[in-house]
């Protein structure tokens, strides 16, 4: 039977174009490509194969260029596509191979191209012992061949020269086999390890998050409809890796996995999931994944430090050469053309906590220039030491009502434990009380005595303020009111540090900080207050790991 040359799209989302022997066959956006993108015209793209001389001829008719490799294809010009090489139909987007059928391509069809990689396990031909061999063979030299033409070239690696110099060459580092039997284990509480055969430790490591960065979803949904709801990102992300793999690079995936903790994703589909992404790669990786909250959950640093500590098979890790890939970015709507906002920039914040190399998807693989992104308001970083107050009197010589106002996890019982009670302030506070008719029967009681008190509440409002200015005013007393210089971001780290470094204090519902924020009304003089006291925010560590933790981005 004479061979038929067809249109084969990488990410299997269309069925084999036929391109018969000297018939221009014009496609582009429509039913058959399954193209919805405005970018490409219904009419992008007039193909002509020559069964003779086995190539297809591309002229380009679309106002938006399409690409053969590297090379740019200009409305109305035309290059050639031979059998490896990539269509594009849109700049990089859209990645289509030639696929020859028949008896006189039986030596092309038994060829492992790259594009076998984004074909799903079931579609994988049985061979023959020896047909496994020649087609090994043959894809050595082809994967060499194009590695030899990404390793001269002047954006190796699709980063910058500059960038380059943060990963490190391919020269001689301390390796070893991993001594643990290939598979799955429970590093620790949610963190789960996947290691696969033949993997090697290495002091330099290119680690990956896994959704959105290695592979998407094949259905175009957000989440995964099912198992095999997956393929690759990118065709350019297979020989990349194994490039990196054979320059002696740790190929780490670190993924959070939370829906494995809610009881959303089932843990063996997710196994599956990773072993499957494993094989089609045919490359070493290790897995981390992270299937709850915690100290693991990116950009929370744990992952680090068990690699750093137990994952490297003793092997110190060369942080200077450490990269991290992924495509939380916060970068902001409109990024790239038709893109949405990023869901969170925990990728980025990850890098950030470790100081390490950080690139999206599309820089690392694709050689793109960075894109505008958006840091969180709260920099943990930017915390200086201040004093207290701008030059304010923290504590008064006469007796007085101190009325602090501020979100929950600002500081309030630290400061009053710090500044007030060694003077003889009378701590009244309704997380012990339980109620505000006891706190104000507290405070009048208090004044009676002739002590000074202070009121630690989060006193959003008018009505929870004046209980306690009327208790001043009854006895006569100064009423000031202290503002806690803290945001509701700001809160909110100040929450989840006490959650992740195991303080006593107890964790605050996020419904309860933004009930908080809601509720509050600025306080003013006329309300009977006599002063008001802007109070900082000044942190206090019992030792220095808890300082250094408490200067990173958390979940």
């Amino acid at each position: 039977m004479p061979f038929k040359i067809f249109l084969k799209c990488l990410n299997n989302s269309h069925e084999d174009i036929l391109l018969p022997d000297g018939v221009a066959v014009v496609v582009g956006r429509s039913k058959e490509t399954k193209i919805q993108d405005k970018r490409c015209s219904r009419k992008q793209l007039e193909l002509a194969a020559d069964y003779n001389a086995r190539k297809v001829f591309v002229k380009q008719l679309g106002p938006n260029p399409a690409r053969v490799e590297d090379v740019d294809v200009s409305k109305g010009s035309e290059e050639t596509l031979e059998e490896g090489q990539t269509l594009y139909f849109v700049e990089k987007d859209f990645p289509h191979h030639l696929l020859f059928r028949g008896a006189d391509s039986r030596k092309l069809s038994n060829k492992r191209t790259i594009s076998d990689y984004f074909s799903s396990n079931e579609n994988l031909s049985k061979k023959s012992k020896k047909d496994e061999e020649d087609e090994d063979s043959e894809n050595e030299k082809l994967v060499k061949t194009k590695l030899e033409k990404l390793q001269n070239s002047q954006n190796y690696l699709g980063v910058s020269r500059s960038k380059q110099s943060n990963i490190s060459s391919a020269s001689s580092s301390l390796q070893e086999v991993t001594s643990r039997d290939p598979g799955w284990y429970e590093a620790d509480k949610n963190l789960l390890v996947f290691e696969s055969d033949g993997l090697v430790h290495s002091s330099k490591i290119i680690a990956f998050d896994m959704d959105g960065t290695l592979i998407t979803t094949k259905s175009g949904r957000t989440f995964a409809a099912d198992i095999n709801d997956w393929k690759i990102l990118f065709p350019e992300i297979p020989k990349k890796l194994k490039e990196l793999s054979e320059q002696g690079h740790k190929l780490v995936i670190i993924t959070n996995q939370m829906g494995i903790g809610k009881g959303k994703v089932k843990k063996e589909d997710f196994k599956t999931k990773v072993e499957n992404l494993v094989k089609i790669l045919f490359l070493p990786f290790q897995v981390l994944a992270i299937t709850d909250r915690g100290f693991y959950r990116k950009p929370n640093t744990g992952t680090w430090k068990w690699l750093d500590e137990s994952g490297n098979g003793g092997i110190p890790i060369d942080k200077s050469s450490f990269v991290y890939v992924g495509d939380a970015a916060g970068r902001e709507k409109g990024w790239a053309p038709g893109k949405k906002k990023d869901f969170s920039c925990s990728d980025r914040l990850f890098a950030i906590n470790l100081d390490v190399t950080f690139f999206t998807p599309e820089e690392f693989f694709l050689g793109h220039r960075a894109a505008k992104f958006e840091m969180p308001t709260f920099d943990p970083r930017s915390l200086v030491d201040q004093p207290p107050t701008d030059g304010a009197d923290v504590t008064s010589e006469k007796q007085e009502v101190v009325i602090l106002v501020g979100y929950p996890a600002s500081g309030k019982s630290t400061f009053v434990a710090r500044h007030l009670l060694p003077s003889g302030y009378i701590h009244i506070n309704r997380d012990k009380l339980k109620t505000w008719q006891k706190c104000v029967s507290h405070c009048n009681s208090s004044l009676a005595g002739g002590k000074s008190v202070v009121i630690d509440n989060t006193n959003p409002d008018l009505e929870s303020r004046q209980r306690y200015i009327s208790c001043a005013k009854s006895r006569g007393c100064q009423c000031r009111c202290f503002v806690m210089q803290v945001t509701l971001e700001h809160a909110m780290h100040n929450n989840r540090f006490r959650e992740l470094s195991g303080s006593p204090h107890d964790v605050v519902p996020k419904m309860i900080l933004y009930s908080y924020r809601k509720k509050f009304v600025e306080p003013k003089l006329k309300e009977g207050f006599d002063e008001i006291v802007k109070i900082n925010f000044v942190p206090h560590f019992e030792n220095d790991d808890l300082s250094k933790m408490y200067r990173k981005y958390t979940d």
